[in-house]
């Protein structure tokens, strides 16, 4: 199936997937963390969208194996920036684009 989408989001898309690339390279070569830390995903993020794309399964949670009762939290950074892109393409498109869009997603079945 081919669906139409508008100039400004493929560009954001590309954009996105250019800077997804190069952040995957900086963990390779170990200069930034894979894991943040679930105070800083909450900072980063917000509270309630870290929480909301949790119970979504959009983002999974990882606890440290140490059998303590307050384990540290952490979360994988790539998977925060794709949850976040996800959640916010559409808002960041110009009113023009957005109207082609609806207009595109209306003539779908």
């Amino acid at each position: 199936m081919i669906i139409a989408i508008s100039e400004e989001l493929l560009f954001n898309l590309i954009e996105f997937a250019e800077k997804l690339g190069r952040k995957k390279e900086r963990i390779e070569l170990f200069k930034e963390p894979k894991f943040v830390s679930q105070n800083k995903a909450h900072i980063l993020y917000g509270k309630g969208n870290v929480t909301k794309w949790v119970k979504a399964g959009i983002v999974k949670r990882y606890k440290d194996v140490d059998g303590k009762l307050r384990s540290r939290v952490r979360y994988d950074s790539v998977e925060l920036e794709a949850a976040a892109f996800k959640c916010n393409c559409i808002r960041s498109l110009s009113p023009l684009a957005k109207a082609e869009i609806r207009e595109i997603m209306s003539h779908v079945p």
